[in-house]
């Protein structure tokens, strides 16, 4: 079981445009409005693949309906902590040649009240799993926090993961990434930018990538995760250094496709399989999902194929988006 916390979750309006002008009317050709937010994307993502999920987050007013009503649609078992706010609308404008323009709102504020009913319910559905489970539970925190969020919620959401016997994952950047480290999770999932962020590295090659993954393992995370763009992911944890690639993927919109790698380590892992396996399928789930206009897709299995993954990685492989710390 796999249990998603998504502190500020939204709704994604994706509008897609055969031409972009600024100071002009531009008429859209496709609308969609999807229940999202980065945990959120993940447990659907499970959950259309088979995978056992629960998605649980703040929400309230007719968007907070909307998004019970949406997952639900989708099968997704939602814990939703009543938080009196509208969730907020990320909006992506999808222009031909262009993978994807995102304006994002910040989202309803998370104050100490509501920051301690989210831990309560976290423990309450943690604990449920766990007892349901036969084997690994997983709690995954995912995304930004919302305005005026305590700065100790995601470093409580860890130790109390770690004290119930979860394996606990956080996505998350900046300083939310470098509090929750201190509290040791199992696995964090940065992408090459926000590692190079939390390290203060520039990175500009595969072993570059490493190197960093790894003072990130001595600032308390059990292993990294990291997303590298085109130039595919890279695993590292104190036994493994791992990169791997996909070749010859349709990219319709990129939006998404980091949750989606996510949830292909997260599936992988909970059937059983070992790091390379998990790292082959976090690439299988995100070269579906970049071949889809929307966040919502299936996996193609037809990709298996075009995938590679190497414990043996080339350190001198330079990346096509080098990162500055």
């Amino acid at each position: 079981m796999i249990l998603t916390v998504t502190p500020n979750p939204a709704i994604d309006w994706t509008v897609t445009t055969d031409s972009f002008a600024f100071d002009a009317v531009n008429v859209a050709t496709e609308s969609t409005r999807e229940a999202s937010g980065k945990g959120i994307n993940v447990s659907v993502a499970l959950r259309r693949n088979g995978v056992p999920t629960r998605a649980l987050f703040p929400a309230g007013g007719g968007t907070g309906v909307f998004m019970r009503e949406q997952l639900a649609g989708m099968g997704v078992d939602a814990v939703v902590v009543p938080s009196g706010a509208e969730v907020r609308t990320n909006i992506t404008l999808r222009v031909p040649a262009h993978a994807g323009t995102k304006i994002n709102e910040p989202g309803a504020p998370l104050g100490e009240g509501l920051a301690q009913r989210l831990i309560d319910a976290v423990r309450v559905a943690l604990s449920e799993a766990l007892a349901a489970s036969e084997g690994v539970t997983t709690l995954a925190l995912c995304g930004s926090l919302p305005p005026g969020a305590p700065e100790g919620f995601h470093p409580a959401l860890v130790r109390l993961g770690r004290e119930l016997g979860a394996a606990v994952v956080v996505d998350a950047s900046g300083e939310v990434l470098s509090r929750a480290l201190a509290a040791g999770p199992g696995l964090v999932k940065p992408n090459v930018h926000e590692l190079a962020a939390e390290t203060g590295r520039e990175l500009g090659t595969v072993g570059d990538v490493v190197d960093a993954a790894r003072e990130v393992l001595t600032r308390g995370a059990g292993a990294v995760l990291a997303s590298l763009g085109a130039d595919g992911m890279v695993y590292v944890d104190a036994g493994h250094a791992l990169h791997g690639w996909a070749r010859d993927v349709r990219v319709l919109n990129t939006v998404g496709a980091g949750d989606a790698s996510l949830a292909g380590f997260l599936a992988a892992r909970d059937g059983g399989a070992e790091p390379a396996g998990c790292l082959a399928s976090a690439i299988l789930y995100a070269s579906s999902a970049v071949g889809h206009t929307t966040t919502l897709f299936d996996v193609d299995p037809e990709l298996r194929d075009r995938i590679t993954v190497t414990d043996a990685p080339d350190t001198t492989r330079p990346l096509s988006e080098p990162a500055k710390g």
